[in-house]
């Protein structure tokens, strides 16, 4: 990405750099103005004569004034750009990624590309560039004022530092690139945990485990200040010994140059412009060091971040999608199913048919791949072995946008955003009829929990719906799948809060309203399923059974051991 964004946008640089040159020259050329205005004391007769060398030197103030505000605009202004639309292609970036990426990274390390690494690389790019031009333009071009200006042999002498500064840059460079890495890894792994604990307050006060997550963080934050630290040990070696190197210049030249102005062969002004040289050429001098650090964390980040960009989805889309409008069948043959980086089969050999309009129940003991099981009919994860049809088309030929807008999935786990009640209910709608929002959230059953809101529908949710019980956050995700005119819905064990006689209520208001349309159900709640066309048992990964809720009983199989095992329970309660 890096080698394409300077592609695009070398002509700023250039611009940039030919102003900082600009401004250099002009730097360059006070030293020389100072030294004819010395020279020049002795013989004046005039005082006009003394205002040209201040209006001189006035007219170069202005103009590197002038220079100053276009090499920030160009350099420091492209690489601004450059934060911009890395963060943009990061986003964009990781939203294509599919389900298993999200699966290994926890949004704290995926933030750190966002606060850390962009950053890193933005400064390289800006600070960076302003520091390299400087050091490498101004060593050799104050060499050059100084020899022609002044001795050439005195010049030389102000250069015995130059080859030390060097080799200390070079022995530092690449420790400083290894520490930097680390640094920008333990940063990650801190804010990952960071945000995930703030996520888990609540949980982590219940259970009563402040001091063992105290513990865990302090673990991770003494990592991360120990990682700086060895950075800084790095500097605190690099910078004392580069500024001693390079002041080493001033000692050579008062050693050498002042024997030669008390026997005048260099001039006082000459000699006063010389130092004024010998203190433009240690900034540079010592600004090697700046670059090799800047230009070094700047390259790991750019490491991180090429390595980010370099993570291809698991689910490839087909180049020439073949179109979907609606989903009428859908046919699984064959069916078997590992996530990535297991081995263990979570789905083996499912077959099983679903047509528009049915009602369709996925029931199973804990771990028996329900879940799975929709998820890799919505396309959130590849087909390894075996076979999709969705209307008899092979699911690899469909792109997984168009699955996935006509296929509303509840999962387990509710999400809302920190908005109002029906910026969630119509989330990703930028237009919405409020009629619409109440209709569905009263199909959800929680119509009558919104009007006791403060605000009602205008009603802030809090971060993650904090503001809400758990049936409430439940029930509004499922109002939000009901708002998509979609072929088939999918209900993912996400009304486990909710009690029975109002989930078994909801389910039967869906069913009513949404003949049109095919609803899966996964419960643990197998009363729920009385009235559904066919269920579907699973247990390890294998369609054990299937029929509708009476067949299934008069099986006596697994479906009745677990309906009779609730019944139960329900009775004893």
């Amino acid at each position: 990405m890096l080698k394409e964004f300077i592609k695009k946008r070398w002509y700023f640089y250039m611009f940039g750099i030919m102003v900082l040159v600009v401004i250099d020259l002009l730097q360059l050329f006070v030293p020389k103005v100072l030294s004819q205005a010395i020279n020049s004391v002795q013989t004046i007769k005039d005082i006009s004569e003394v205002k040209v060398f201040v209006w001189s030197i006035i007219g170069l103030a202005f103009g590197m004034l002038a220079g100053r505000f276009w090499w920030r605009y160009f350099i420091m202004g492209t690489s601004r750009y450059f934060d911009y639309i890395s963060k943009k292609y990061l986003f964009d970036k990781i939203l294509n990624l599919d389900t298993y990426f999200f699966d290994k990274h926890r949004s704290g390390d995926i933030m750190a590309y966002f606060t850390n690494d962009v950053p890193m690389v933005e400064r390289m790019l800006g600070m960076g560039v302003v520091q390299l031009t400087d050091a490498v333009f101004m060593t050799f071009t104050t060499v050059f004022f100084m020899a022609t200006s002044t001795n050439w042999r005195l010049t030389l002498t102000a250069l015995i530092p130059l080859p030390g500064i060097i080799i200390i840059s070079l022995l530092f460079g690449r420790i400083i690139f290894k520490r930097s890495r680390r640094v920008q890894d333990v940063y990650s792994d801190l804010s990952g945990y960071t945000e995930e604990t703030m996520d888990g307050v609540r949980v982590i006060k219940s259970f009563s485990i402040l001091p063992k997550m105290e513990e865990l963080f302090e673990k991770r934050a003494r990592e991360n200040f120990n990682a700086n630290m060895a950075l800084i040990r790095i500097w605190g070696v690099m910078w004392p010994l580069i500024h001693f190197v390079g002041s080493l210049a001033y000692f050579v030249v008062l050693t050498v140059g002042g024997p030669m102005v008390i026997n005048n062969t260099v001039t006082l002004g000459d000699f006063i412009a010389f130092n004024s040289y010998v203190g433009m050429l240690i900034w540079p001098l010592t600004a090697y060091g700046m670059v090799m650090n800047t230009i070094q964390q700047g390259r790991a980040a750019m490491q991180r971040l090429e390595e980010m960009f370099s993570v291809k989805p698991l689910v490839e889309e087909p180049q020439d999608p073949l179109p979907l409008n609606e989903i009428d069948t859908i046919e699984v043959k064959g069916l078997t199913f590992s996530y990535p980086g297991t081995q263990r089969e979570v789905l083996r050999n499912v077959d099983f048919e679903l047509k528009r309009g049915q009602f369709v129940g996925i029931v199973g003991t804990v771990g028996s791949g329900k879940s799975t099981l929709v998820k890799v009919i919505s396309k959130l994860y590849p087909v390894e072995s075996g076979k999709i049809f969705i209307n008899g088309i092979d699911i690899n030929k469909l792109h997984s946008r168009d699955i996935r807008r006509l296929i509303s999935y509840v999962p387990q786990e509710t999400f809302l955003f920190s908005d109002s009640v029906s910026q969630n209910v119509a989330f990703g709608m930028e237009k919405y009829d409020i009629e619409k929002v109440k209709e569905v959230v009263k199909l959800a059953a929680v119509d009558e929990d919104v009007e006791k809101f403060p605000e009602k529908y205008d009603t802030l949710v809090g971060q993650r719906g904090v503001m809400l019980s758990g049936g409430q956050k439940q029930r509004l995700t499922i109002a939000r799948a009901l708002m998509r005119d979609a072929s088939v819905y999918i209900f993912d064990d996400c009304l486990s809060a909710v009690d029975p006689e109002t989930e078994q209520e909801i389910i039967k208001t869906l069913r009513e309203e949404m003949k049109g349309s095919t609803m899966i159900i996964i419960t643990h709640r197998l009363k729920v399923l009385q009235n559904a066309d066919i269920i579907y048992v699973l247990d390890q990964g294998r369609i054990l059974e299937k029929g509708n809720h009476y067949e299934l009983l008069e099986n006596e199989g697994l479906y009745a051991k677990m309906y009779r095992k609730q019944l139960v329970v329900e009775n004893d309660v």
